[in-house]
């Protein structure tokens, strides 16, 4: 049995363990195949609301597994590099994007290479204060080629992007929120706690509107000013219409209406 991913489900999160500590979570071929497998499986379901990537031990993850398996490069191997890419990672990291449903990934410890990557494909990045995050890949003379230069570059800028890309210089959980690549950063001790009342908030969030905003939002950012505006109208042009903005308003009106009564002394 492998174990190197644990995937379960509780309370509509699908938990998502990266469970290779003794390797520093290196993520091999094995790890990807379950990674995909679990993607799939919270696209495919409506009932699992929110997935959550997460990892035991002191590190998040190292990043890929590099060995003559795994590089395009190493050994004389004869694959070549853009395919491998696009097969390997481009596609799983494209559909933590797409799918209409957040995706929330929590950094307990470091954070390098091919795991920056895979989580600035993520809707949430949670950091433990003792997070770091870095792209090593230029140690061994390579840039960082399933997102870290381009999704890096869209949320942090190009300023930030030379100094993790170019530089290699790593940075903490602080410098990172300063950059936009975490949206948050939890105590050690209470990160596992805060990270869970995070996702179970976020899975009572009304699953169709929590879709249009994820679509709206990366519609947004590809468009001008009054496109983007227009994406807006017509997202709550459909959400006026559903059920759940109907109930949801109902809820509202009741409330606010027991308020008065309240307040009147009826």
């Amino acid at each position: 049995m492998n174990d190197t991913v644990l995937v379960q489900e509780q309370d509509g999160i699908l938990d998502v363990v990266l469970n290779r500590p003794q390797k520093y979570n290196a993520i091999s071929d094995d790890m990807l195949e379950i990674l995909r497998a679990a993607i799939d499986r919270f696209g495919a379901r409506r009932d699992l609301r929110v997935m959550l990537i997460r990892a035991a031990g002191k590190y998040f993850t190292a990043g890929m597994d590099v060995n003559p398996d795994i590089s395009p490069s190493v050994a004389g191997s004869t694959l070549d590099g853009r395919h491998w890419y696009r097969t390997k990672f481009h596609r799983m990291f494209d559909e933590l994007e797409s799918i209409e449903k957040p995706i929330v990934v929590a950094h307990q410890g470091p954070c390098l290479g091919g795991g920056l990557e895979m989580s600035l494909s993520c809707d949430f990045r949670l950091a433990a204060a003792s997070a770091t995050y870095s792209l090593p890949e230029i140690n061994i003379g390579a840039l960082p080629g399933s997102g870290g230069i381009s999704r890096l570059t869209r949320i942090a800028g190009p300023h930030w992007a030379r100094w993790l890309v170019m530089a290699g210089e790593s940075v903490d959980a602080a410098q990172a929120l300063n950059m936009g690549i975490v949206h948050a950063i939890y105590p050690d001790e209470e990160f596992e706690s805060r990270v869970r009342t995070f996702c179970v908030k976020l899975a009572q969030q009304p699953y169709e509107l929590l879709g249009l905003a994820k679509l709206s939002i990366e519609l947004a950012a590809d468009l001008d000013r009054t496109q983007a505006r227009n994406v807006e109208r017509i997202s709550n042009s459909i959400l006026f219409t559903g059920a759940e903005h109907k109930a949801l308003l109902q809820a509202f009106l009741d409330r606010q209406a027991a308020k008065r009564k309240t307040r009147d002394g009826g």
